[in-house]
């Protein structure tokens, strides 16, 4: 499963059966995940693949490039995933895209400090560019309803939006003389982690903004978090090629069934890829609902080449 270069971005089908990557070499691919066999490939980008998103029912993906172009898709393998939009935005990385728990929109992340929203049927542009922003949006998700965006940035902060008018709700959440690399939302929609520099994940409540529990410590900085399924782990990506997963702070090991000890990682959920510690960690995901004692898959965005 390899790209000719590194490998910025990554989504899995909701079956959990295909894998999206694209990267440097500005080709987006398809791969098996129980074979690990290439399915496809594909053009349609000028720049350097920064950014992947699958729509909820599978039908459509986005992906986002260097040169601020968004191509989406028809996720159909055999009419080779027809080209539905091209969308020319602003120049620039395309950080980071999301479609709207039903799919119609899709919420984008720039260089240009911004955030933009299109309507995915006709690829027109229907939210933003919404400032606020000091520095790189560099993560944006929608809340389980929709009904707000969450932006993670590299100037220090967090900031929870209102989907329909872009208007910001509250205060930022700051994260003090760190960048903010990824932002994942808790599958029951009242937490969210986020993934700092600073060599740490933070988890914060998404109604009141209020950090929860302390700081999980890593060696270096983390570039990439997401929650599994199940609500019990998170696994994170730090910058030296290393992949940790932790059980949740909030975990009661008392009352569940869950093995370990809580607030720590679980030592065979590390992975080190050999000889490549210069190559960063930018994307995870955990397919196994329950995560017990074997992984079924874990993703990792290395820099492959």
């Amino acid at each position: 499963m390899e790209h000719g270069g590194w490998v910025m971005g990554l989504a899995v089908t909701t079956d959990g059966k295909s894998i999206l990557s694209g990267g440097l070499d500005k080709v987006l691919r398809v791969w098996d995940v129980e074979t690990h066999q290439l399915i496809a490939d594909w053009g349609g980008h000028e720049g350097a693949i920064w950014s992947i998103a699958m729509s909820p029912n599978d039908q459509l993906f986005a992906s986002g490039d260097s040169e601020g172009r968004i191509v989406i898709r028809e996720m159909n393998l055999k009419e080779g995933a027809p080209i539905k939009h091209v969308i020319e935005t602003v120049p620039g990385d395309v950080n980071s895209i999301c479609f709207f728990p039903n799919g119609a929109k899709l919420a984008s992340g720039y260089d240009d400090d911004t955030i933009r929203v299109f309507d995915v049927e006709n690829g027109d542009l229907i939210l933003g560019p919404i400032e606020g922003h000091t520095w790189i949006v560099y993560s944006v998700l929608w809340s389980l309803d929709g009904s707000r965006i969450f932006a993670a940035s590299w100037d220090e902060s967090i900031r929870l939006l209102d989907s329909e008018t872009g208007e910001p709700i509250g205060e930022p959440w700051t994260v003090r003389d760190t960048c903010v690399n990824s932002i994942s939302l808790c599958p029951d929609g009242k937490k969210l982690a986020s993934a700092s520099d600073d060599n740490t994940i933070r988890f914060w409540g998404t109604d009141s903004g209020d950090p929860i529990g302390e700081p999980l410590q890593h060696e270096n900085g983390v570039r990439a978090v997401t929650f599994s399924p199940s609500v019990e782990f998170v696994a994170c990506g730090e910058s030296r090629g290393k992949v940790s997963i932790w059980r949740v702070p909030w975990w009661n090991v008392n009352t569940t069934h869950a093995t370990g000890p809580p607030h720590k990682p679980l030592p065979s959920a590390g992975v080190e890829p050999p000889s490549q510690p210069q190559r960063s960690v930018g994307w995870v995901d955990l397919q196994n609902p329950r995560l017990q004692n074997t992984w079924t898959t874990l993703l990792t965005q290395t820099g492959l080449s």
